[in-house]
């Protein structure tokens, strides 16, 4: 009877266990530039000029932020950007933002209170921004620009 139980223990077991596994590969596609929005492509061109695409996946439902396109480019960069083609969030993988891509605000509050930090990421969520400096300090600004506090 304990040999019965222990091996349906043994088989429900193996059986949930391979069933919860879930594969994140079937949730987005490897897409091509042609099939990125058109403002997101235009985005890419005017920041990055002459920076090619390493690989752009398209989600098949948005993430909680509402990134559905991660685009990888060939300096390091991945750039997130919603179904419309508007950029979520940008990260430079240790590489300064492009300063016009920040609030002028914000720009403005890093150059006076961090004057020896660059930003390296910025977040654009819907209720706030959040940018990551070069010494790994993250600052939260409300969606105006307004420092709101340092993140820990």
């Amino acid at each position: 009877m304990k040999k019965i139980i222990l091996t349906g223990f043994i088989a429900l077991s193996l059986l949930f266990s391979t069933t919860s596994c879930d594969n994140d590969d079937d949730h987005e596609s490897v897409i091509n530039a042609s099939e990125l929005p058109a403002s997101a492509s235009a985005f890419v061109t005017t920041y990055f000029p002459g920076v090619n695409y390493q690989i752009i996946k398209k989600q098949n439902q948005a993430d909680a932020d509402g990134s559905i396109y991660d685009v990888y480019l060939t300096n390091g960069f991945e750039i997130d950007f919603d179904a419309n083609g508007n950029w979520v969030d940008i990260d430079g993988n240790h590489q300064a933002i492009p300063a016009e891509l920040i609030p002028e605000k914000i720009q403005t509050y890093i150059t006076v209170n961090y004057p020896n930090q660059f930003v390296i990421a910025i977040d654009n969520e819907k209720t706030f921004i959040e940018i990551d400096l070069s010494n790994n300090l993250e600052l939260i600004f409300d969606t105006q620009g307004n420092f709101v506090r340092i993140d820990h």
